[in-house]
């Protein structure tokens, strides 16, 4: 029984290492297939020579820049943009070289263009072994593809729950149930809830209290209000989302130190007024880098401004951030509006864009 025994646990593990073995297989094709796609890239940029991309690109090919707010769909589409976009090149006699380079934190190869010194990165995402996408941004803006119209068929490795989602779903349950024993351990004891742009509450008990009252003035959230665990990019982290019905979308976001949520911040999902057409707290920022913070765009310094989103590294309160006017070109729009900046960590925290520019 016993040799019985070891051998059943021996055909167990024989069978989890060729799991392992195959899922690094699999990986690793996906990064030759990745490093194969943007050679094809890289040689048609060098070569400016468009027709590379026909038995490269999915029929529902889809291309965005970060410089330009629509999404360009299609195959078709994007071979006569491309191959107009070459042929300007040429003959205005401005050269672009591209190269390819591997950025660890996504994990992915992706395309530099460099044109008398300004440099983009070309991100691709590939599905059923087809180049599904093209992400241009700047090269330092190193986040995962975002706009996706679909996910990835094939998961590789599910992701462990991260403590954001773990505390997004906790303070879900403790609306749908109007009990907050089940979070009040993740809470620190001089937590801060932030309204965002109104006040903040201060301190576990009181901060519970006024989710306790909030329940009390909607009333039956289950039924008026919708909930969702989402990424919010724009902070690389979960947030609990809040949707009452007929009322704007709001975010319940943490920041969470040695296993405490020391600060809360409740804020409208986009910042700005729906009028000023800009992206959303769903998709990664436009700058998140000191070193992608243009001093040419930089206008002059703000007053400090209270009850905003505070630096979610270190904490630092908005009223103690370093606030800036700031311009922001992209393609025929454009967007002027409050930077705040974290010197501490050398991050921007926070753009709100106040007017949208059209340019002519």
């Amino acid at each position: 029984m016993l040799r019985s025994k070891n051998a059943d646990y021996k055909n167990v593990r024989d069978r989890q290492e060729n799991s392992t073995a195959t899922i690094q297989q699999l990986i690793s094709m996906d990064m030759e297939l990745g490093k194969r796609m943007s050679e094809v890239i890289c040689r048609a940029w060098n070569e400016l020579d468009a027709s590379l991309f026909e038995s490269i690109l999915s029929d529902d090919f889809e291309y965005i820049s970060i410089w330009v707010l629509e999404t360009m769909k299609g195959k078709n589409r994007y071979i006569d943009y491309i191959t107009g976009k070459f042929e300007s090149i040429r003959k205005e006699n401005n050269p672009v070289s591209a190269e390819i380079i591997f950025q660890e934190r996504i994990d992915k190869y992706v395309v530099v263009l460099n044109q008398g010194g300004n440099l983009a990165a070309l991100e691709p995402t590939i599905e059923d072994d087809m180049l599904k996408s093209l992400w241009m941004r700047p090269v330092d803006m190193t986040l995962p593809a975002v706009f996706m119209s679909k996910k990835p068929k094939r998961s590789i490795v599910k992701k462990e729950e991260t403590e954001y989602e773990k505390f997004s779903k906790l303070f879900h349950e403790a609306l749908m149930e109007k009990d907050f024993s089940c979070v009040d351990w993740f809470l620190a004891d001089d937590v801060v809830q932030i309204l965002y742009d109104n006040k903040e509450i201060s301190g576990k008990k009181n901060v519970i209290s006024y989710w306790l009252d909030w329940l009390e003035r909607w009333n039956e959230p289950a039924v008026n209000t919708n909930y969702n665990i989402k990424l919010c990019k724009y902070y690389d982290r979960e947030v609990l989302s809040i949707e009452p019905r007929g009322k704007r979308i709001l975010y319940q976001m943490a920041r969470i130190e040695e296993g405490k949520a020391k600060q809360l911040i409740l804020c409208p999902n986009p910042l700005q007024s729906p009028m000023i057409r800009y992206w959303d707290l769903d998709h990664s920022p436009l700058l998140f880098k000191a070193q992608t913070v243009m001093p040419h765009r930089m206008g002059k310094d703000l007053e400090p401004r209270l009850y905003r989103i505070p630096c979610m590294r270190c904490g630092c309160k908005s009223e103690n951030l370093q606030w800036y006017e700031y311009s922001h070109e992209a393609g025929p729009l454009g967007y002027k509006g409050e930077l705040s900046v974290c010197t501490n960590c050398m991050e921007a925290v926070e753009f709100f864009p106040t007017i949208l520019l059209r340019y002519k």
